[in-house]
């Protein structure tokens, strides 16, 4: 069946501040932020507004996530991963750009430059510029440096801000760098991360199909501690034949593995696993085999040479776009309408009074199969999928606050 997710981003932390990194070009215009110039010796010189460029930056999805930096940092792209920086911001307010290669892990030198950052701290409608000033590591050729050191204006310090560095040269090429530290957050149709004794009881102490064994195999760290700075990024449209993740079905990321029931299941984000283990401990019926979590086609298939391959009670294939409120029933693709069809006629008016799943609010109901009928306090519910029950059933509070508003915005939109 036919399914619709809409998820944010959302950034790690650095010290005591998260950087999101999404800028990371050739400054030929405001063009798509990650596609360097055919002539990369091109250089738009004169300072460019720190507001507008980081705005036009937040349209590309593509960027990969990277790896926490060396330093308690971020690594930035530059220029399409062709360069990195670890962008570091000290409690007390300095900051250090640590330059990088296309491998994050290599140190690269460029040529003793004055480079100029533009700071605009959250609230503020203009951006200070600060001098960024070269100051060569141990190792550094005579005439190069990896590193450049500026300090925030101090109505910046400790505070989220957006950074614009017009004008970066390495080698014959010129780059414009751009990051945030203010921290994005999943929506309400992600998995929030637990923490304190909650982890630590959640990762450590076996249930249902969630062993010792896995325990053992997982290591010491919790996911949230093992995969700390990592930046998520979540792709919200897989191909027929990606593997996805089990939770949020948008694309898994090969970085965020954990073993689950003795095998190995990829996830998009921390949180996720939480949500996993979780579901693995309270409602092990609902966990399938890793290979059937796939993004699967419209016949139900997981893309070249896959026929076959997964559950035939979940079909996890992306719907294109996502109905509005006030979608007609007929105007509804054909196959969620043969979902909500699976439902008697009392149960057929309720959900259509409710349209969107109960936990994914923004998850149509039937795009995921015939509708998930759960009891929450006396009240029924339907949910997208039986992955949403155990959310639904533990916050009952808010999950019956989602029906609210939902029968509330349908009310005033009906179809």
């Amino acid at each position: 069946m036919l399914r619709s997710i809409r998820y944010l981003a959302f950034a790690a932390s650095l010290g005591t501040l998260g950087i999101a990194a999404f800028v990371g070009c050739s400054p030929s215009t405001t063009t798509h932020p990650m596609a360097s110039t055919s002539d990369p010796t091109s250089v738009q010189t004169a300072p460019v507004s720190p507001a507008s460029s980081l705005s036009a930056a937040k349209e590309p999805a593509d960027e990969h996530p990277h790896i926490p930096g060396a330093h308690g940092g971020i690594v930035i792209p530059i220029g399409s991963d062709s360069y990195h920086a670890e962008a570091v911001i000290e409690k007390d307010g300095v900051f250090r750009l640590l330059m990088l290669g296309a491998d994050e892990t290599r140190i690269q030198e460029v040529d003793l430059q004055a480079v100029k950052a533009y700071i605009k701290a959250a609230g503020e409608t203009d951006a200070t510029p600060i001098d960024m000033q070269a100051t060569p590591q141990d190792g550094d050729a005579p005439d190069k440096t990896s590193q450049f050191v500026g300090r925030l204006p101090e109505t910046a310090i400790g505070r989220a801000i957006d950074v614009t560095i017009p004008n970066l040269k390495i080698g014959a090429e010129r780059f414009r760098v751009g990051f945030t530290t203010a921290v994005e957050v999943h929506d309400s149709g992600m998995p929030a991360a637990v923490t304190g004794d909650e982890e630590q009881k959640l990762y450590f102490t076996a249930g249902g199909k969630y062993s010792e064994v896995d325990i053992k195999a997982n290591g010491p760290l919790s996911a949230g501690a093992k995969f700390r700075g990592f930046m998520s990024k979540h792709d919200m449209s897989p191909k027929p034949g990606d593997l996805i993740c089990p939770v949020t079905f948008t694309k898994a990321n090969p970085k965020i593995e954990w073993q689950v029931n003795g095998k190995k299941y990829l996830f998009c984000c921390p949180p996720c696993v939480d949500e996993f283990v979780r579901m693995a401990k309270e409602e092990p019926e609902s966990l399938l085999e890793p290979e059937e979590y796939v993004q699967k086609d419209k016949m139900g298939r997981g893309g070249v040479g896959s026929e076959g391959v997964g559950s035939k009670k979940e079909e996890m294939t992306a719907v294109a776009s996502t109905p509005s409120t006030s979608t007609p029933t007929s105007q509804l693709d054909p196959e969620i309408a043969e979902a909500l069809a699976g439902l008697d006629s009392d149960d057929r008016k309720l959900a259509d009074a409710q349209k969107f799943c109960a936990v994914m609010t923004d998850n149509l109901l039937g795009s995921m199969g015939t509708p998930v009928k759960v009891d929450v306090n006396g009240e029924t519910v339907f949910l997208c999928c039986d992955g949403c029950k155990g959310k639904a059933l533990r916050q009952a509070d808010e999950t019956l606050a989602n029906v609210a508003k939902l029968k509330a915005n349908q009310a005033a939109h009906p179809k």
